[in-house]
Parts: C-alpha cells; structure tokens; sequence
C-alpha cells in the first residue's frame, strides 16, 4: 500500500479516526468508489446529520476524504485508492482476528461480487485474476500486473485492446476471499468496460450482480466459475 506516515502521531492520530464505529461506517459506504451528500452518509451509519458532519469533517481534515461542493450539495469520496487498500487490508485483518469459525462474515449481497474501490472483488474479481494469470493473459512484471497479447481478445471484446501497451494494475487483497483480485488502473477499466458492457450491474451500495450476458463470455473464456 502507498500510504506515508510521517511519524507515529500521525499513525496513532488515523488509528484513532478509525476506532469509531460511525466513522467506519461512513468509510465502508464510500468503498464502491462514488460520492455521497453528508445526508446520505448520515443515513447509511444509522446517525443525524449533525453526528455526520463532525465525523466527515475529521476524515476530511485528516486526509482520508475529498469533499466536492455542486450547486448548494457537497459530496464526499474516499481520498484516493490509498484509503480503499488500507480500509480493505483492516477487513481482512478483523476476519482473521475476530472470527470463531471459518465461516466468512462477508454479507451475502458483497460475497459473489462487489465494488472495492471501482474494481472487481468478491469470488468474481479472485477468479478473473487467477483466471487470467492462470492462461497467460496477465503477467507480473515487478510489483505490476500486465496484460500480454493473449488477452487481445478479450481486451478488444471490453474496447481496451487500444490501450494494451500501456495498461497495468497490481494484486490487492480480497477481505472477503483472502485472495487477490486486480487493482489498480487496469482493475478500474475492467469493471467500467463490464459495467458498459452489461456484464455486471450495480446494485444498492457495493453490490454487483452478474447478468446472464456476463456468465456467458466469462464463460466463453473460461474465466468463471474457476476451480482450483
């Protein structure tokens, strides 16, 4: 993760923003990448708005929040995928901790796929990505994730084939899965191009739903369901 700490007041000082459970809330709801009004985050952490605006004003201020005004509306957005890796890693990290059993504590609606931070997760995003480097459509080159020329096809299917030469993205971790799925530039062009594409629709937060349409060429490139 690309995240800098000056010093340890300032770790301690974000480790702080994070031990209340509203805040947290507030963050989770922002993980699907778009923006919300204060009143829509206030309603989404089950707090008033006055609760609301003292919490956004904090996660602004401390750097994990942009605020863009519109007219008399201002929304609020993650600052950055910095603060979608840092709030996906935690998630892992409380599952292992926190769990009694080894059931998942995903909710059902975000498990077979989601939005994290405008790319692919949930089971879908880890068998596109172990799909794809299993074939040799995906390689690693240093810490970077490359498509090769196999994926041509599949590139100019989602109209992404223009952009090979430059095109990359990097393994975040699943919280759900505890596997990788694809991050990065190349993670938020894949879902856009599966969004335009009607693979994938988007349901109420972080949900996605996979069409018909989109079983059918995951299928086509045998891409999913993946077995091991």
């Amino acid at each position: 993760m690309d995240i800098e700490v000056s010093n340890r007041e300032t770790l301690a000082d974000t480790a702080s923003l994070l031990s209340d459970s509203s805040r947290v809330k507030i963050l989770l709801a922002l993980l699907d990448g778009r923006a919300y009004t204060a009143t829509e985050l206030a309603r989404s952490a089950n707090i008033s708005p006055q609760a609301a605006s003292f919490h956004l004003k904090r996660l602004v201020s401390a750097g994990l929040l942009s605020c863009v005004s519109r007219g008399r509306f201002r929304y609020f957005k993650l600052a950055g995928p910095h603060v979608a890796e840092l709030l996906e890693g935690l998630l892992a990290v409380d599952q292992v901790v926190n769990r009694a059993n080894p059931r998942s504590t995903c909710p059902p609606s975000l498990h077979d796929a989601r939005a994290c931070y405008n790319h692919l997760a949930g089971r879908a995003g880890v068998h596109l990505y172990r799909g794809l480097l299993h074939k040799g459509w995906l390689v690693f080159e240093g810490s970077k994730l490359v498509p090769t020329a196999a994926a041509a096809d599949l590139l100019d299917e989602l109209a992404l084939s223009k952009r090979l030469p430059s095109l990359s993205g990097k393994p975040c971790l699943d919280w759900s899965e505890r596997e990788f799925h694809i991050a990065g530039e190349l993670g938020v062009l894949l879902l856009n191009s599966m969004l335009e594409s009607r693979w994938f629709l988007r349901g109420n937060g972080r949900s996605l739903t996979l069409t018909e349409k989109g079983r059918r060429r995951f299928a086509t490139y045998a891409l999913y369901p993946w077995t091991r």
